[in-house]
């Protein structure tokens, strides 16, 4: 068997299985980053990096041993590092996000290193040996701290957090496609305005209705024997019939949830979106996304200008693979374009025909564009569907709109406060 060399934390069994694993995991991740194996990064020192971000507490061996001198120096630069103690608070006792924390950090080091003075001079001395270390580490978690953040934000989103989302499992074998999408600037502009959101801001209340053979939800009055409780049956036989009579029996209560149809968001892409208003549409329609797997409800997604184009269909049981590639389709799209609002509206109750659901469902659609709207048939479109239109003016108007519209809302400033106006303006 063969022995990993021993790192500079302690408490840590280097030669332990699931220990050498979480290792060779952050080397794995860093070779794909990079393109290649670095050299001088060896499993031990990945360890280390791995649990200096995972462990509550980590704490430096009493004792270095002779050839981890720098090792030691690092590492120690890492824990006493300015803002690692904010990072640290996103990730311990997290392995998914410590591997790619880890993976991160020292990628950022490898890249600090090769942007100042290759390696170390001896001529320099211990102390401005150390400094330079020091100085890469901080950059390396200054970093790192950004691409965390946007990593957790996109793990809530990919993930979902009810019963039956996304398994952990299943988000690691994406670990890269995520880091791919925290890295992307114009995906840290939409997380950066959906930052705020709490879960509490999406939960909505469930309707429900009457159903003799749904969930128990108490108690109430009437005459339907097939739900009596038991307790009448004590009473007596012309007790028993007067209450029946009057339709004064106790009965248990039992509902079954209405549910609701999918949630399908029209953005426009045409020229005059682009720039602000369409990386805040952008965000508008993942915060959308988000309540609508809260909800359990279908996503229905299409950018549009004067075409519409291809639709992006999210399932209620959430896939980490599809909702990571909807994410970094949603992020690439650039505005250009005229737009065709009558058309977009009718492909989109079209698809929800098709799809045949037997709820209600809400189109959202997001535009700036001032167009001609063929009302009757956008009407008679949304009425076949069993569709509620739920416009976002962008900056613009539209009388048409307005008219047909179960709700219109008009949004000039682009802010947070904005986008949950508009989150919030999809029926609970």
């Amino acid at each position: 068997m063969v022995l990993m060399a021993k790192g500079v934390l302690a408490g840590i069994n280097y030669d332990d299985p699931v220990v050498k694993y979480r290792g060779y995991k952050v080397i794995r991740l860093i070779t794909l980053i990079q393109g290649r194996r670095p050299p001088d990064l060896n499993e031990a020192l990945s360890t280390d990096f791995f649990y200096s971000f995972y462990l509550p507490a980590p704490v430096l061996v009493d004792d270095v041993e002779k050839g981890l001198e720098r090792h030691y120096a690092v590492v120690k630069s890492l824990l006493e590092s300015r803002r690692f103690s904010e990072v640290r608070s996103k990730t311990v006792l997290d392995s998914f996000t410590s591997s790619l924390a880890a993976s991160v950090f020292a990628s950022e080091l490898i890249k600090a290193i090769e942007e100042s003075t290759r390696g170390y001079h001896p001529s320099e001395g211990k102390e401005g040996q150390e400094k330079n270390i020091r100085e890469r580490v901080e950059r390396a978690v200054e970093a790192t701290a950004r691409i965390v953040d946007n990593v957790k934000a996109l793990k809530k989103i990919a993930e979902g957090d009810q019963p039956g989302s996304s398994s952990l499992y299943e988000l690691e074998e994406y670990s890269m496609d995520l880091l791919k999408l925290a890295r992307n600037l114009d995906v840290s502009k939409i997380l950066e305005l959906i930052k705020g959101l709490k879960p509490w801001m999406l939960t909505t209340t469930e309707e429900k209705q009457n159903f003799k053979r749904g969930e128990y939800d108490g108690y109430e009055l009437g005459r339907d024997v097939e739900r009596v409780a038991s307790s009448n049956l004590a009473l007596p036989e012309e007790l028993f019939d007067l209450r029946f009579v009057e339709g004064r029996l106790l009965l248990y209560k039992k509902v079954l949830s209405k549910g609701k149809g999918p949630v399908y968001v029209l953005l426009d892409k045409s020229g005059s979106m682009d720039g602000l208003k369409m990386t805040w549409a952008k965000a508008v329609a993942l915060a959308i996304f988000m309540k609508a797997s809260r909800e359990f409800r279908d996503f229905y997604f299409r950018f549009f200008d004067s075409i519409t184009y291809p639709l992006v269909k999210i399932e209620r049981k959430l896939k980490a693979r599809r909702v990571v590639k909807m994410i970094d389709y949603i992020a690439s799209v650039r505005g250009s374009g005229g737009t065709d609002i009558t058309r977009a509206i009718i492909t989109a109750t079209t698809d929800l025909r098709t799809g045949q659901t037997k709820n209600v469902s809400d189109i959202v659609l997001i535009t700036d564009g001032i167009d001609r709207i063929a009302e009757q048939q956008v009407t008679y479109g949304l009425r076949k569907a069993g569709a509620r239109l739920i416009t976002v003016m962008v900056g613009g108007e539209n009388k048409s709109l307005k008219k047909i519209s179960y709700r219109y809302l008009r949004v000039e400033k682009f802010g947070s406060g904005d986008l949950l106006t508009v989150v919030d303006a999809i029926p609970r």
